[in-house]
């Protein structure tokens, strides 16, 4: 009896390890894609949050409310041993990336991005209009512009907060033609608008206090 409970635990003990974590070579299981370390296949889930700190993958796919947090990558984006080839969250998880370079980011039924870093080369959303702003894009003020015009952006380029150029290549649906385009689950913070809202509003509270 003891030595099936002893088995028991041992047994709870390992899932509670490596759950929300799957890997090819198993590198991930520790929830970090280290310097040194390449990802294959990797699957992050179950509320799990993985943190990518000068690794890389070929692919990482997010599900099941749980989250990826790129701070860097091997660099350059050459070949299939360095940087991140692409990130697919869906199932209500996340990304964020803020160093690195992720070669391309398609996001799925309810998740969401947010960008204040790094080198992304191609965003693809497949989501319905109803969902909103799914993809928030963090940079300098007065910095970006839209690539295209009127209803035909294809794109997006400007400067990260950290003074670093960005440009961003939006793919959308064009088989299908199921889902909007890319380009309209886009929110841009700080939004020239908004940061002129802000100034007016200052003012008004300082007239207030008079």
């Amino acid at each position: 009896m003891k030595i099936m409970m002893m088995l028991l635990l041992l047994l709870a003990c390992g899932s509670v390890s490596f759950a929300g974590f799957f890997d090819a070579n198993g590198v991930v299981s520790d929830g970090e894609l280290s310097t040194g370390e390449y990802g294959y296949a990797v699957k992050v889930y179950d509320d799990s949050v993985l943190t990518v700190t000068g690794g890389g993958a070929d692919g990482i796919r997010v599900f099941n409310n749980a989250h990826v947090e790129v701070l860097s990558t091997s660099e350059p984006f050459i070949d299939y041993q360095s940087g991140i080839a692409g990130i697919t969250p869906s199932d209500y998880s996340s990304v964020t990336v803020s160093g690195g370079i992720v070669n391309y980011i398609y996001l799925g039924k309810n998740s969401t991005a947010l960008l204040n870093g790094g080198q992304i080369n191609l965003i693809r959303s497949i989501q319905y209009a109803s969902v909103g702003k799914t993809i928030t894009i963090d940079c300098q003020v007065n910095s970006w512009s839209w690539i295209g015009e009127g209803q035909d952006i294809s794109g997006i380029t400007g400067k990260w907060h950290n003074g670093d150029d960005f440009s961003i290549t939006f793919l959308n649906d064009t088989i299908q033609y199921k889902f909007p385009d890319t380009w309209t689950h886009v929110e841009v913070i700080p939004e020239p608008a908004s940061m002129l809202l802000l100034g007016v509003g200052g003012l008004l509270l300082k007239r207030r206090k008079r």
